[in-house]
């Protein structure tokens, strides 16, 4: 069960992380200053590498699960999300990278939408889990 606690662990800071890229992206349209543009896609690519992590730790604990007969219906919906998101994730870092070479304002605006809706789909997914674990 440690992959049980990792994979709560990475996934809280999957969810964290992105969510303080997508500020520091917010901040970077606002301030307009290359620097912070810079530090927010770090922070970006940390955040898609955190959730990677959380994902392959995820995987690991449903195998666990299946191997000991558990149901793993709870976790449905969790997964498919999850799964969702690691793909778009996987979009988007690529998009942020070639943002740090050319600065594309029509590509900037369709990779800020598209990675506030991942960022918000990867929370509500966490909050499902929550809520199903807790049986509310």
């Amino acid at each position: 069960m440690e992959y049980n606690l990792v994979h709560a662990m990475l996934g809280r800071l999957g969810v964290l992380i992105p969510l303080l890229g997508l500020l520091f992206e917010i901040a970077s349209i606002i301030s307009q200053k290359k620097e912070i543009s810079k530090i927010a896609g770090v922070i970006v690519i940390l955040g898609y590498l955190i959730v990677i992590s959380a994902e392959i730790t995820g995987f690991q604990e449903f195998l666990y699960l299946k191997s000991i007969n558990q149901d793993v219906q709870p976790f449905r919906v969790h997964m498919v999300i999850g799964g969702i998101v690691i793909v778009i994730f996987t979009f988007l870092s690529l998009i942020r990278i070639y943002l740090y070479k050319k600065v594309n304002e029509k590509v900037m605006i369709a990779y800020m939408v598209m990675y506030t809706i991942t960022v918000m789909a990867n929370l509500l997914s966490n909050e499902v889990i929550i809520h199903n674990l807790r049986g509310e």
